[in-house]
């Protein structure tokens, strides 16, 4: 089983990769996170944002699994299906599709505490999504939850029933606007009757006997390294586990059967939400740098805090997950600039760290500048190693010789042929 990941705050340009090699695999499964995560992809020249779906989804011969560390909110990955149907032409697309009996069901009741939450005074506002998945996880964890499988039982029904009119009361209690328990319910219902469409299983037993066959599976993951719950820059992360290691857990497969672990950076930085950003972007170039990449959220539209590269997270990143193989993208985006910097390390009250976890780096880090030249080459109009420029070429062997990995792609644009790959 090969992973993919991404090394920052997400929006690496993790769905182009998988696009371009997915169709070497068997298997495409998604590990981790919910209908928070949007990888975008170009098929057919057009702009396709994918919530929940696996990136193998436009693809006949592969199965794409949602696997038990997801958690599925049904009216969104309905909503999903049926735009991808209608967009695609594809009535068979339904039949690619495999969800975790395991995997925990986002109620329509929880998309309104996260927006308790995020807007009362007395709680800290974290930036989150509102789509739900902080209290999926919370109540997954509580034991107090219902899963893809029980949609299946005869109890299904009353049992959520008497959860979403529970939570509405506490929720009217606490002022939080909401719909009528009863719209909720009925919207859910519909939507959990659209699931049982899909294959249900155990998805572990899927991909084992996959890999035992000596088929090919690419677990995909949903946010990044920097975003992790436990490794990422709490509080401002996502609530579930993004790294490699996640992959074997939220699928049901042993570490011993991992191979390649991709790992995608940007050629600079961003990040949605609150949180420390030491190398972070304000005024005219900030503005020029995100209208320029398209930084805005995939889902919520939002823009995104922009910075500079900054390589002691980077390296952090790199040896939490055990990168084999680095994709390097939107280095097309700088194209023209007179100078690119890199942040190479911190000062933190008179220490230098060149390596550091984003939760113990506070705001009296200042960072370390290292320029480079600048390159002017559009990079769309190339397709081979030789005519990289050699000011982009510096840049990259920097990287490597810093984070000891090669670089093995580069995305020279955002349309899925816009990609070298590097024999380094």
């Amino acid at each position: 089983m090969d992973i993919l990941i991404g090394l920052q705050w997400g929006d690496e340009g993790k769905g182009k990769i998988i696009d371009l090699i997915s169709r070497d695999y068997d298997i495409i499964a998604r590990f981790n996170g919910g209908a928070n995560a949007g990888h975008s992809i170009y098929h057919k020249g057009k702009r396709v944002t994918l919530k929940l779906l696996p990136s193998g989804i436009f693809y006949p011969h592969i199965k794409n699994i949602i696997g038990t560390g997801v958690v599925i909110d049904a009216l969104a990955l309905r909503a999903e299906v049926e735009q991808l149907q209608a967009d695609l032409s594809d009535a068979d697309l339904i039949h690619r599709i495999i969800l975790s009996a395991k995997a925990h069901l986002v109620l329509p009741t929880y998309r309104y505490w996260d927006m308790y939450f995020e807007e009362s005074p007395q709680y800290r506002t974290i930036g989150t999504t509102k789509n739900g998945i902080a209290p999926t996880y919370s109540n997954k964890i509580l034991r107090h939850n219902v899963r893809v499988g029980d949609i299946l039982s005869n109890n299904f029904e009353a049992d959520v029933f008497q959860i979403l009119k529970k939570q509405h009361l506490e929720l009217q209690a606490l002022g939080q606007d909401i719909p009528a328990v009863q719209e909720l319910f009925d919207n859910f219902l519909n939507a959990c009757n659209f699931l049982k469409k899909l294959q249900i299983t155990d998805t572990e037993i899927i991909i084992n006997e996959a890999l035992s066959n000596n088929k090919k599976v690419l677990a995909e993951g949903a946010q990044a390294t920097l975003l992790d719950i436990d490794h990422g820059s709490y509080p401002y992360v996502t609530s579930s586990n993004t790294i490699a290691s996640a992959a074997c857990v939220g699928l049901g497969v042993s570490p011993r059967l991992v191979d390649k672990i991709y790992g995608v950076t940007k050629a600079y930085c961003t990040r949605v939400g609150n949180g420390l950003f030491p190398t972070e972007l304000t005024g005219p170039l900030a503005d020029e740098l995100r209208e320029k990449g398209g930084e805005f959220g995939s889902n919520t539209k939002r823009p995104r805090r922009v910075g500079w590269l900054d390589l002691p997270a980077l390296k952090y990143a790199v040896m939490l997950n055990g990168v084999t193989d680095l994709v390097l993208t939107k280095a097309d985006i700088l194209n023209g600039m007179s100078e690119v910097p890199i942040c190479t390390a911190y000062e933190i009250n008179g220490n230098t760290k060149t390596l550091a976890a984003p939760s113990f780096v506070d705001d009296a880090a200042r960072p370390v500048w290292k320029f480079f030249d600048g390159w002017d080459t559009p990079l769309n109009k190339i397709n081979q190693q030789a005519q990289v420029p050699k000011e982009l070429k510096l840049f990259i062997s920097f990287l490597e010789e810093e984070l000891k990995i090669s670089v093995k792609y580069l995305s020279t644009g955002p349309q899925r042929e816009e990609m070298i790959i590097l024999g380094n």
